[in-house]
């Protein structure tokens, strides 16, 4: 039990360092979300999402995390832990010579 609690503060500790946000994912109907200790993320395309399986971390796609469905018919992602953060928007620096 005190195995578990270490791994899962390290990977507190590094989501914490790469500026993500840890939670649980959340889908529902057409919205996915992350539920987080201090509330809840809305999520759109514009978030990187990661989920937690397999002892490391997979990015899904926001249309991955809404739209993959168990066999039994229940949003697959659901409940995972997951982490997010805003995609990085890389600007086009133009530069003018004079």
């Amino acid at each position: 039990m005190l195995s578990e609690h270490i791994k899962r503060t390290t990977r507190e500790i590094d989501a914490f360092l790469e500026n993500y946000t840890l939670g649980t994912l959340i889908v529902d109907g057409d919205t996915v979300s992350l539920e987080t200790k201090h509330g809840e993320i809305v999520l759109d395309e514009s978030y990187v999402i990661e989920v937690f399986a397999g002892n490391q971390y997979h990015t899904i796609t926001y249309d991955q995390a809404r739209n993959t469905m168990s066999s039994d018919g229940w949003p697959l992602y659901a409940g995972f832990e997951a982490r997010v953060k805003k995609k990085e928007v890389k600007q086009d620096v133009i530069t003018k010579c004079v």
